[in-house]
């Protein structure tokens, strides 16, 4: 008994010899291997959402999908609960003489199979978000390549990745108005002077398609095959999209200029000769981009930051969160990109070291693009001739909802959002950081004219909270 008892007075001796440092918690993020530094990344997300309308949607909304007052999903709320944010990812860090390499990959549970369902075990699917090599060299040229954020996105500073502003928004479908992909892509990018970067990529093409009445036998893309979605469509692409950014940051703000190139392809199966025969369609497109972050300093503390995006041109509907289609078809058959404007207007405040406000105010707007057929049939996008019996902002007179009856052929002329939101950190240190929010969303959804003169409008508003614990 007299030798157990030592024991504990040893081992308390032991830890009292330590130096202190050794003792205290380990505040290391990094682990090192061989010739590189591994960073884990990543965050455990708790989170929610109230809908007034029923969008039969995660934590990611569908703002082009918007139900209207008179179909039945904006007769019905929705409340889901969701842990599918949750993120994991690493970076890993080396050199090869003066060369630095950088190797990223993040991603979450925001990806639903064939078989994904919430009836009993939430059998949801992991999906990758970013997953990029990068080589950095020391006359300020850097090459990227793999799957990332778009670079029509905005930066804060430069142009580098990891270094976008994305909204702080909870829910995943960002804030209309903002601009993004997170898509393959190879990136040349060189850090000109500490003023002036300049950046070229080419990026993976996926064209956004809708046409009310396309002629018989157009073709634009598919289902896919192997290890591609066998329940999607994809376009059947000839050309990848071209995107160049000039960035200046002369240190009162960041500023920068965008722009984007696409090309589109359909196809005509004419046996008749009634269109012109048999055929491809092409058409070309694209945007020019302008972004603005102001940074706001008060007694050398940054309180406030300030952002303004805008983007406009033909066939870059895609690169809006709203996802509105890119082209359309006239009566002939011919592919045409659809004029688009975009603009996201932020304010992210920091009033403690604990707390960020943000708002944002958003919009992405389709022109008309429309035909007629010689069957007095309206053609193309946003045809007066559609029918919206269906989502009529109300039942006429003496009218009874039918429901089967009639139709709701919307084609989206504007998506406009308000949003306001906070973030507050309980704890911020060597073990990471706790944090919770709270997000209100206002959104519209407009569409053109049809038969009738009424113009229905579809409007949700949704309520988001969080709580995440972020890895240190």
């Amino acid at each position: 008994m007299r030798r157990l008892s030592i024991l504990p007075a040893f081992a308390l001796a032991a830890v009292v010899a330590l130096p202190v440092a050794a003792r205290a918690q380990d505040t290391t993020a990094k682990i090192h291997y061989k010739g590189v530094t591994i960073t884990p990344i990543g965050y455990f997300a708790a989170e929610g959402v109230v809908r007034q309308r029923s969008e039969y949607a995660d934590i990611g909304s569908s703002f082009n999908a918007l139900p209207f007052t008179n179909q039945t999903n904006a007769n019905l709320t929705e409340i889901r609960g969701s842990a599918r944010q949750s993120r994991l990812g690493v970076a890993v860090d080396g050199a090869a003489g003066d060369t630095k390499l950088t190797g990223y990959f993040e991603g979450d549970f925001l990806s639903a199979g064939v078989t994904s369902n919430s009836n009993e075990s939430n059998s949801y699917t992991f999906r990758v978000r970013q997953f990029w090599g990068q080589a950095s060299f020391r006359n300020g040229w850097t090459a990227s390549f793999g799957q990332t954020w778009s670079l029509m996105t905005s930066n804060k500073n430069g142009i580098a990745l990891r270094g976008e502003h994305v909204p702080l928004t909870i829910d995943a479908q960002y804030a209309a108005g903002f601009n993004w992909e997170r898509q393959f892509a190879v990136r040349l990018t060189n850090r000109i002077d500490e003023h002036w970067t300049w950046a070229l990529a080419v990026e993976e093409s996926q064209q956004l398609f809708a046409a009310r009445n396309a002629p018989p036998q157009f073709i634009l893309g598919a289902t896919g095959g192997p290890l591609l979605n066998s329940t999607a469509n994809y376009s059947n692409d000839f050309l990848p999209d071209v995107v160049t950014k000039l960035a200046w940051d002369p240190g009162y703000a960041h500023f920068e200029l965008k722009l984007l190139g696409r090309a589109f392809r359909g196809r005509v199966v004419d046996t008749l000769n009634a269109l012109g025969g048999t055929r491809n369609t092409k058409a070309y497109g694209g945007g020019v981009g302008l972004g603005v972050l102001v940074p706001v300093k008060m007694e050398g503390r940054n309180v406030a930051d300030l952002g303004l995006s805008v983007l406009w041109g033909k066939g870059i509907g895609r690169y809006g969160t709203s996802t509105l289609p890119d082209i359309t078809v006239t009566d002939s058959g011919q592919v045409t990109p659809i004029g688009s404007a975009q603009f996201l207007l932020s304010i992210e405040t920091h009033p403690t070291a604990n707390l960020d406000v943000y708002g944002y105010v958003g919009s992405e707007y389709n022109e008309r693009a429309a035909y007629l057929r010689t069957a007095g049939k309206g053609v193309g996008y946003g045809s007066a001739l559609n029918d919206l019996s269906l989502c009529e902002k109300e039942i006429p007179p003496g009218g009874i909802y039918a429901p089967g009856s009639g139709t709701c052929n919307a084609d989206t002329r504007a998506v406009t959002q308000a949003n306001l939101g906070f973030w507050y950190r309980f704890y911020k240190g060597a073990a990471g950081t706790m944090q919770w929010g709270m997000q209100y969303s206002y959104t519209s959804r407009a569409i053109w004219s049809g038969k009738s003169s009424l113009e229905p409008q579809a409007i949700d508003n949704m309520l988001f909270t969080s709580f995440r614990y972020y890895l240190p």
